[in-house]
């Protein structure tokens, strides 16, 4: 039988996606009894996760409802480190670089090298990673404190990046599609993004294979204002080859 927290997971990306799901569906899905599953969204209501209907849930009405970091931070980890592994080659001395707040970035974090480099970042798990290399110039933006996403977004946040020199951005998101671009589920993250993008010399966005063909609530960005998109093994020979055709370079692990 699937772990309570592995169940949580799957619940809440399922409401991103779908935007409601039902009891009876989570149940022969997941494999476990109706009652398990009511049981896990009376818990999740309790967080503040989700709100139940009859028969279901849905996500809270805020502009914030996201998933919680603690639980994106343990899906696709293998994914995730696989782009971060291939995203460390990308990496030069002197560069000043971006972090964004994504779980993505973070695996990026845990295998930065110690060189002599700047990284600003408004993600408090990325600081805190980052804080243990004694060559890197760490910058904070500071700002609102988010807690659902561990990190610092809103107007302060955005006007100290207006005041950087960044090289290299490297931006998570929640969905790309080919023809629409790069979506985030919260306007202060995406508002962020963008005045990130607005400042960056070279754009890399982290998408591993279950943000490909997707669309999240806002789009910050359009195919082409990115110049490189890092996935993983599991995204589709075909699906790389579209955003190529579309003149976006794809880097995958090698």
């Amino acid at each position: 039988m699937m772990l309570q927290h592995l169940r949580h997971v799957e619940i809440s990306r399922t409401l991103e996606r779908q935007g409601g799901v039902k009891v009876s569906e989570l149940s022969g899905r997941l494999g476990v009894t109706e009652e398990t599953i009511r049981r896990d969204l009376v818990q999740m209501e309790a967080e503040k996760l989700l709100v139940r209907t009859h028969g279901g849930a849905v996500p809270v009405e805020t502009p914030q409802n996201a998933m919680p970091y603690h639980i994106r931070e343990v899906e696709n980890v293998e994914a995730k480190r696989s782009i971060a592994r291939a995203v460390v080659s990308e990496i030069r001395e002197d560069d000043a670089m971006f972090l964004d707040g994504s779980t993505t970035a973070y695996q990026l974090a845990r295998v930065f090298p110690d060189i002599r480099c700047t990284v600003i970042t408004h993600s408090e798990p990325i600081f805190q990673e980052l804080c243990r290399r004694t060559n890197v110039e760490l910058i904070s933006t500071g700002g609102v404190y988010d807690r659902r996403s561990a990190s610092f977004v809103g107007p302060l946040a955005e006007q100290m990046i207006s005041t950087c020199h960044i090289t290299k951005a490297f931006l998570g998101c929640k969905g790309l599609d080919v023809k629409r671009g790069f979506s985030d589920a919260s306007v202060r993250h995406m508002n962020l993004k963008r005045s990130v993008m607005q400042w960056a010399g070279e754009v890399y966005i982290l998408a591993d294979f279950s943000k490909w063909e997707v669309c999240s609530r806002y789009f910050f960005a359009g195919i082409q204002d990115a110049g490189c998109v890092v996935t993983d093994r599991k995204t589709t020979k075909d699906s790389r080859r579209e955003l190529e055709k579309a003149g976006v370079r794809v880097l995958v692990e090698t």
